[in-house]
């Protein structure tokens, strides 16, 4: 039978509780934000706007804001950023990683280093600002997708993670005649697998909760995303369109906040649905790219 010190069981302890009083504290605002969902306006004046579990729960508040035209199209725009973004950010990233990862490439240690100062060093926003207005894209929806292209941090990731797969693969498939495009494809990518994933996450997570660039691009506020529109609610700013303004407006129902929180669970839902089918590949990735780096 193993024997634990006193030390150790106190060593334990201590883990174990601060463990617990971090995942309390990652959990509890999620659960009051879902309370605070689903909590009538009378209950809510009642407990002083703090409810975590409420006695009365509704579902007004999520009905109210899917016959919301406006909180769809912005759900639509986010879905279409998130998704177009990230796919085409990785392609691009992991090209480069790729052809990075070659070490007889002419100038290879040159690209590395203005690689590595975008990422030490940034333009600003004035700058980025003139840059997107010279080529046309203010008030566009690609405006909040190009210039999020190329990440410079993943592809270092990327670029260590194909330099330290065996090089009998590579040589093996270009004695066989493949092309490097039939390399890169074939072999690259598919043992590539894991560290893309977790590449791809963060830019899906990046673009689905970005709104800054939507405030500095977009003149047109039907074209806002899903969390322009959140953003725009939590502080109180004028929100345009009849069906936004009528799904805030005060009732014997839901109270604004109420409506409020409703919204800000519907922009976790698709993270959250995301996240569990690529953790194994973000762990992997994350681990094998740190120790091999």
């Amino acid at each position: 039978m193993f024997y634990k010190s006193r030390s150790e069981i106190i060593y334990q302890t201590i883990i174990h509780i601060i463990v617990i009083l971090v995942a309390v504290t990652a959990v509890f605002p999620l659960v009051y934000v879902l309370g605070m969902s689903i909590t009538t306006k009378a209950e809510m004046i009642q407990r002083n706007y703090f409810v975590i579990i409420p006695k009365e729960p509704t579902l007004e508040a999520y009905k109210r804001i899917m016959a919301s035209s406006v909180v769809w199209h912005s759900f639509l725009i986010s879905v279409f950023r998130s998704t177009v973004g990230p796919l085409l950010a990785l392609a691009l990233t992991t090209i480069g990683a790729y052809v990075l990862a070659q070490r007889t490439l002419p100038g290879r240690n040159l690209f590395l280093f203005f690689i590595l100062a975008t990422i030490l060093l940034n333009g600003g926003m004035i700058p980025t600002y003139l840059v997107i207005k010279q080529l046309g894209l203010i008030n566009s929806l690609w405006s909040m997708v190009l210039p999020l292209l190329v990440d410079s941090f993943g592809l270092l990731v990327i670029k260590i993670f194909i330099e330290n797969l065996p090089d009998g693969l590579i040589e093996s498939a270009k004695i066989d005649g493949a092309s490097e495009w039939s390399t890169f494809t074939r072999i690259a990518v598919p043992l590539a697998a894991p560290a893309l994933a977790a590449i791809g996450l963060f830019n899906l997570v990046a673009h689905w909760n970005s709104w800054f660039d939507a405030l500095l691009y977009l003149n047109d506020k039907s074209k806002y995303p899903l969390q322009m529109v959140l953003k725009n609610m939590l502080t109180v700013d004028s929100i345009s369109g009849d069906n936004m303004n009528g799904m805030l407006k005060s009732t014997q129902a839901v109270s604004t906040e109420t409506i409020k929180m409703a919204t800000v669970v519907i922009g976790l839902v698709p993270i959250l649905c995301v996240y569990p089918f690529l953790q194994k590949h973000f762990v992997k990735g994350m681990y094998l790219g740190a120790v091999k780096g």
